[in-house]
């Protein structure tokens, strides 16, 4: 049976909720997005010098926009918002090891907390994940290997969504408001031997997905009524889609 993933649902106003993972990057400056996921959450994460972000534009002034947990190696976050959150009782765990990403390990920390307080959520979202530095940005792809959470995790920034389907079947809903038109499908770690689709305008049938032969980038759907996208892939492959601003 097909894996139904609904990754626009989050931003239609509904009783679906979220976990949020803030990563290093700039806040769009209306604060609209983060705003309106932050009271869709069960529980908040922010990830070293994305704490600064949070502080800059949102805690200093509001208490409600408090963190549940911060952790990272800490060489980001500025020292007068460390204590900023340490006065406000943020809990605060270091993670020192430099052979994973903040990110990564900031992950592994929200897979325990996820098994300890049972928590009800929809997916994991995680914010500024693109922009910047392409290395960086891949590897925020390459921590999606490290775990298989019973929830998707959506890598998000302004206007780009993705999401890593393993091998499997899946049907991903895109009917949603929030829709653009634009979508792709790219090999992760290894080529896809085998991926077939429907729902989109170009259409994979059982063929070869390969860097230095064929990705499917700037693909779109294959109408504007289209609800949902089915996809088979054998191997690793990278969903992305386009979302509208609020």
């Amino acid at each position: 049976m097909a894996q139904l993933l609904e990754p626009l649902r989050i931003l239609e106003s509904n009783n679906s909720k979220c976990i949020i993972v803030m990563l290093n990057r700039p806040l769009n400056p209306d604060l609209k997005l983060i705003k309106f996921l932050w009271n869709k959450s069960v529980y908040k994460l922010s990830v070293d010098g994305g704490t600064n972000e949070l502080y800059d534009h949102l805690s200093k002034n509001d208490e409600s926009y408090l963190p549940d947990l911060i952790s990272g190696d800490f060489d980001s976050m500025r020292p007068g918002v460390k204590e900023f959150f340490e006065n406000k009782g943020v809990e605060r765990v270091s993670t020192p090891d430099q052979n994973y990403t903040d990110f990564t390990k900031a992950l592994q920390l929200l897979a325990e907390k996820m098994k300890l307080l049972k928590m009800n959520a929809s997916c994991v979202i995680v914010l500024g994940a693109f922009g910047g530095r392409l290395d960086q940005i891949f590897a925020n792809i390459d921590t999606l290997f490290h775990f298989d959470f019973s929830i998707p995790i959506y890598l998000m920034s302004e206007n780009n969504l993705a999401v890593l389907l393993k091998e499997g079947s899946y049907k991903i809903s895109v009917k949603s408001s929030f829709r653009e038109d634009w979508c792709g499908l790219v090999p992760m770690g290894e080529p896809c031997e085998s991926v077939f689709t429907t729902g989109l305008k170009w259409n994979l049938n059982k063929q070869r997905l390969k860097f230095g032969e064929l990705i499917s980038t700037s693909n779109t759907y294959e109408s504007d009524q289209t609800e949902s996208v089915e996809i088979e892939t054998d191997k690793p492959l990278l969903w992305t889609m386009g979302y509208s601003q609020f």
